[in-house]
């Protein structure tokens, strides 16, 4: 490999006084140097190798400018930091007085606070307790007033049930006289009341019917006749006048079945439709 360096190499037997040194004490000493002393350095920090005696003769024969002295401002170094941290202060501890004013300040706040919250609570609780109360003596209180009610409603009950029984018959009788005297009101005003109950009784006959028997009362039948004779003229009817038979029913025979539409037939059966009916009660 070659050496790109263009300096020569100084041998070690061209090297006049030579000796060791540090920039720290060269500097200050820069400016005591000889012409000849620069030039020595000059010519290790450049150029060529020469000699230092013809360096030396050139500087004195006026070949070589005298270099000018160069002035180097060498600052001082800082003083180096110390390492040593300064030692922090000891806390300072509450006094006896601090100390106890602390406490009452704490005692207090805590008194305070506590007192507050039991005010709270307190007045919760005895509301919740007074509500219950309240609501238990007003239960009692209704309870109270409501026995004497409860018992006398309970022996109206039973009066009402014994009265409805007692007066039950007196008002099925009433009951029936009064619609027996509308009906006979009703055949006073409407003598052809009777074929209503014709034309219910020949909705239950066969369509085609050959003859029949008619038994009804004599101031009905020739209301019946007229009628019959209109809507069957093909059956032939037999009249029977029966005084028995109350004005506004009649008894209706044929061949294959009867029907009984006189009023007391039709009374008896509203009898044992009514609770507590019997045939018995037909006669009333």
């Amino acid at each position: 490999m070659k050496d790109s360096s263009n300096k020569t190499i100084i041998p070690a037997g061209e090297l006049e006084d030579w000796q060791s040194w540090q920039p720290r004490e060269l500097l200050p000493s820069l400016a005591t140097l000889t012409p000849g002393d620069l030039a020595r350095l000059v010519v290790k920090a450049r150029g060529p190798m020469v000699s230092p005696a013809s360096l030396e003769e050139r500087l004195q024969s006026g070949a070589l400018p005298e270099p000018e002295p160069e002035v180097f401002h060498v600052e001082p170094m800082p003083e180096p930091l110390s390492s040593e941290e300064p030692e922090p202060e000891p806390p300072a501890y509450p006094t006896a007085a601090e100390l106890e004013a602390i406490h009452q300040d704490a005692w207090q706040s805590g008194y305070q606070a506590g007192h507050e919250a039991g005010l709270v609570t307190g007045k919760e609780e005895g509301l919740a307790l007074g509500l219950a109360e309240g609501r238990e003596a007003a239960r009692e209180t209704f309870q109270a007033a409501w026995e004497p009610l409860r018992q006398l409603s309970g022996e109206f009950a039973a009066s009402l049930s014994r009265l409805e029984e007692a007066l039950a018959p007196e008002l099925l009788t009433l009951a029936l006289t009064f619609a027996e005297r509308l009906v006979g009101e009703h055949l006073a005003c409407r003598p052809n009341a009777i074929e209503a109950m014709l034309r219910e009784a020949l909705a239950s006959l066969p369509a085609t019917l050959a003859q029949g028997r008619l038994r009804v009362n004599p101031a009905d039948l020739e209301v019946a006749r007229n009628f019959l004779e209109t809507e069957t003229p093909e059956t032939m009817w037999q009249w029977i006048e029966d005084p028995a038979i109350e004005r506004g029913g009649c008894l209706l025979e044929t061949p294959q079945l009867r029907l009984d539409l006189t009023l007391a037939s039709r009374k008896a059966e509203l009898l044992a439709a009514l609770p507590g009916g019997t045939d018995d009660d037909a006669g009333l």
